[in-house]
């Protein structure tokens, strides 16, 4: 008896730790990340992301480490330059516009 509910906590435990390591693979985030991101926000869709296999209303995984700068605004030239291309490099890469983007993050 005793044995069998070790056996079955630590099967629950097994289970959860897999569902917890599979959403981080729905992550926006730069596709040039190679470690994990210290930086999680975990929040419903604004849109769909089709990429991620993610619908409106769904969880998605943010990366705001990845994307702060798109967060707040620039507070000079070369700062408006840096968010302009990081926000067109993330569009691009998960087939979005600009202002989805911009959606996902800040809604």
């Amino acid at each position: 008896m005793k044995c069998s509910f070790v056996s079955s906590c630590c099967l629950l435990f097994l289970g959860l730790t897999t569902v917890v390591q599979a959403l981080p693979t729905k992550c926006l985030q730069t596709v040039e990340r190679q470690s994990v991101c210290p930086h999680l926000l975990y929040k419903k869709a604004a849109l769909p992301v089709a990429l991620l296999d993610i619908d409106q209303g769904e969880i998605i995984c943010i990366c705001l480490s990845d994307l702060k700068g798109l967060i707040r605004s620039a507070s000079s030239k070369v700062e408006r330059i840096d968010q302009q291309v990081t926000l067109q490099r993330i569009a691009t890469d998960y087939q979005l516009s600009e202002q989805d983007i911009l959606k996902l993050i800040r809604n």
